[in-house]
Parts: structure tokens; C-alpha cells; sequence
């Protein structure tokens, strides 16, 4: 009873047994696909790029990946939900409401896979499950 008690405590305190739950608390949701990804990259450089950078690196707008767009995204909480939303409203900032749904859907796909969130099976859209509660995490 007594070496077990030993290994238990060790393990805590070496971080062993608490790593496999932090883990699974930092994992980025699947909320989009490889094809809506391809689709998005193209739709960035022609109607997003010129004001974000080719990069999503940020020019004459905000940066849409890295750490200040991690610090904007962590001050207003937002979520692939609400990241969705504000783009669809208004972008791009020349002609707000100007894309097709599924342009919208595929840019944003593009953003979370430029920032580290897996391709999954199901594709990105409006009021898609797990969207409201997944956190925008660069």
C-alpha cells in the first residue's frame, strides 16, 4: 500500500498525472474541412488578403493569426461562433454581406487551419454543432 501511495504522489508532483487532462482541455475542435480550407485560401487572397496580409500577418486590419490576434480574440472572447458572425457582417469591409454563405464558411475554415485547429469531416457553417462553445485559441 505504501509504494503505491509513493508512485501516486510522484506521479502528481512530476505533473504525470495531471498532463493527459490539460491536454485534453487545450485540444482544438475539428469544426471544418480540407476542401473548405483550399476553398478559403482562395477566397482570402482575393477578398481578404490586401487588408490582413497574405500572411494573415495584418496591414491596413487586424492580424488574423499569432499572438495579437490571440490577445484580440482572448479580450473578446470569442468563438468560432462569433468569429464566423463578425466576419459575415462585415466583411469585407468594402462591401459587407458581399460573399455566398458558403464563401464566409470557407474563409474562416482557412483562419482556424492558419492557426493551429485540425481538419475534421464535417464542414464549417452557421450554427454548426460545437462552433458556440469552441474558443478562438491561436
Amino acid at each position: 500500500m505504501r509504494p503505491l501511495l509513493l508512485l501516486s504522489a510522484a506521479l502528481c508532483v512530476t505533473g504525470l498525472a495531471i498532463a493527459p487532462i490539460a491536454n485534453a482541455q487545450s485540444a482544438k475542435p475539428a469544426l471544418y474541412t480540407d476542401a473548405q480550407t483550399t476553398a478559403g485560401a482562395q477566397v482570402y487572397a482575393s477578398s481578404c488578403a490586401a487588408c490582413h496580409g497574405t500572411q494573415l500577418e495584418g496591414v491596413a486590419a487586424p492580424a488574423l493569426k499569432g499572438a495579437a490576434f490571440g490577445e484580440m480574440a482572448a479580450a473578446q472572447s470569442l468563438t468560432v461562433a462569433t468569429l464566423l458572425e463578425v466576419i459575415v457582417n462585415t466583411m469585407p469591409q468594402s462591401e459587407p454581406g458581399s460573399l455566398k454563405p458558403e464563401e464566409y464558411a470557407a474563409v474562416t475554415a482557412y483562419i482556424l487551419q492558419q492557426n493551429g485547429y485540425p481538419a475534421g469531416t464535417a464542414a464549417l457553417a452557421a450554427g454548426a454543432a460545437g462552433t458556440k462553445d469552441a474558443k478562438i485559441t491561436p
